[in-house]
Formats: structure tokens, sequence, C-alpha cells
């Protein structure tokens, strides 16, 4: 039992490094797809001065971004914490 609450930490950072490539890969083809559908010439004209929409991918793709970018600084955290976990746990049984 004291095994698995020991190595408890390891499955946490390979779950939060999956959720972050997972939320990479969809925030990098939200960012092409945005870029495709962004509006350009009069239509983006319209879109400034409020007369029409943006498309909903346009609009998204900031926020999925910045959700990557929390599950990258997550995932980052677990990894270094994990491996300091490691290292201590090496260090204590050397000893």
């Amino acid at each position: 039992m004291v095994e698995e609450n020991e190595k408890a930490h390891e499955k946490i950072a390979k779950r939060a490094e999956d959720i972050s490539m997972t939320a990479g890969i969809v925030s990098a083809a939200v960012g092409v797809g945005a870029a495709i559908a962004a509006p350009t010439g009069i239509s983006a004209v319209g879109v400034a001065l409020g007369i029409t929409s943006a498309p909903l991918i346009v609009t998204a793709a900031p926020i999925i971004g910045a959700v990557a970018t929390v599950a990258g600084v997550v995932s980052g955290g677990a990894y270094f914490y994990s491996k300091w976990k490691n290292r201590q746990n090496f260090d204590s049984s050397e000893g």
C-alpha cells in the first residue's frame, strides 16, 4: 500500500502529460482552422465595426490556446514534482 502511494505521483504526472499533449494537439488544429476561417478584406472591416461577427472558431482559438497553456504548466509542475519525489525516495533509501 505504501509503495502504491509513493508511485501515485508518477501516475498523476503521466496523466497530466497525456492531457497536456492532447490539449496541445487540439489547440494547434483550432489555430490552423482559425487562420483559415479568419475574416479578411471587407468582411474583416464588418467584424471590426460590429456589423457581422467573427466565426466561432476564431473566437474560441485564444481560449483553447490558454487551456493548452495551463495544461502544459500543470503537466510540467507534476513532472518536476514527480522527479523531485523520486529523488527524495532514492536519497532516503540510500541513507
